[in-house]
């Protein structure tokens, strides 16, 4: 029973840090540059 209760609080710990970390780094707006560019066609 113990080791189970240890490997829940590892995935809960583990999933609140990938959280965290996938939320930092979003900023609300869009970027201005980068991104897809319109394809030009070769001649």
């Amino acid at each position: 029973m113990k080791f189970i209760r240890q490997v829940l609080l590892a995935i809960s710990i583990g999933g609140i840090v990938a959280t965290v970390l996938r939320t930092r780094g979003k900023s609300p707006e869009a970027p201005s540059q980068g991104g897809w560019r319109e394809v030009t066609p070769q001649r």
